[in-house]
């Protein structure tokens, strides 16, 4: 019964790192129609820039973490502005957007094996890193700190996206883009908006596994594919069915563990997976890809 316990807090904070980027991803697909797999790439430069802020740059962890997560919002509305906006322009497929943001992930990550090696780039967390206690369970601050992130992520996502004037033409892009057009919403603005807060929500996620295990060139690969499988089984359009996509992923990878080998965790995601989508295509809560609305 401990270990059930510790496998399931432990799958609460990854499924809480998977819900921080689906999140995001699911923001921008819903939005923009995009399948951005580049966002892995801003998963793991915002692991980087957290890194090289607090080591190279000797900033306090607190200073580099919120440094990273702006350059990471940074770099996501850069990757609309110099790259899919261009190819929107030019009558480019969305086939051919999706094949661009493949070439710019493995572009990011292989200049980051190159920079900074394949090997872990560790940072010092402090007291972050000292276990507790809670009854028949152990996890750091750190684990404590990515529940509690993800948790802000989300409520501020949704405050953002009811009560204010950007968030509310998102809203209206992502229901319908040509009547958004009609009533005079700038699509172009509201698509940069857009990856500006998706790659903010995907940053402390990337930052959260550096802190613990390192900052790695081509984890963001994994994360990005997991947080498009937790936004398709959570419904296109839903930002809580990301969540709870992405907090049902990392819950079933730690708990089937329990019984198969720790090499089945992503088997166990990608199978269940296909499973679902056969059972419910359209997800727990989601409409039709032109319809989704956020």
């Amino acid at each position: 019964m401990d270990l059930a316990l510790q496998l399931l807090a432990t799958g609460l904070v990854v499924g809480s790192l998977y819900a921080l980027c689906a999140l995001g991803w699911g923001l921008i697909y819903g939005t923009t129609l995009h399948f951005h797999v580049a966002h892995g790439a801003v998963f793991s430069l915002a692991a980087y820039y957290a890194y090289v802020a607090q080591k190279l740059l000797h900033l306090p962890l607190l200073f580099a973490v919120v440094l990273a997560i702006l350059a990471a919002a940074a770099s996501g509305l850069l990757i609309d502005l110099l790259l899919y906006q261009r190819l929107e322009r030019r009558g480019a497929f969305r086939t051919s957007i999706f094949i661009a943001s493949l070439g710019l992930l493995i572009l990011i990550e292989n200049t980051l094996a190159i920079v900074f090696t394949p090997d872990p780039m560790r940072m010092d967390i402090g007291v972050l890193n000292t276990s507790i206690i809670l009854g028949p369970v152990f996890l750091t601050y750190l684990h404590v700190v990515t529940l509690l992130l993800a948790a802000l992520g989300y409520v501020a996502l949704m405050v953002f996206l009811k009560r204010t004037r950007w968030g509310q033409a998102i809203r209206a892009v992502s229901s319908s883009p040509q009547m958004a057009r009609t009533i005079g919403i700038d699509i172009n603005r509201v698509h940069w908006i857009t990856y500006a807060v998706g790659s903010a929500l995907a940053a402390p996620a990337g930052i959260l596994v550096a802190m613990d295990v390192g900052a790695e060139p081509f984890r963001g690969t994994r994360f990005v594919l997991v947080a498009s499988v937790a936004v398709i089984m959570g419904g296109i359009g839903s930002i809580p069915g990301a969540l709870i996509g992405g907090l049902f992923l990392g819950l079933l990878e730690n708990l089937g563990i329990w019984k198969l080998p720790s090499e089945w965790q992503s088997a166990i995601s990608f199978g269940v997976f296909l499973l679902f989508i056969l059972v419910r295509p359209r997800g727990f809560f989601g409409r039709t890809v032109k319809s989704a609305e956020l």
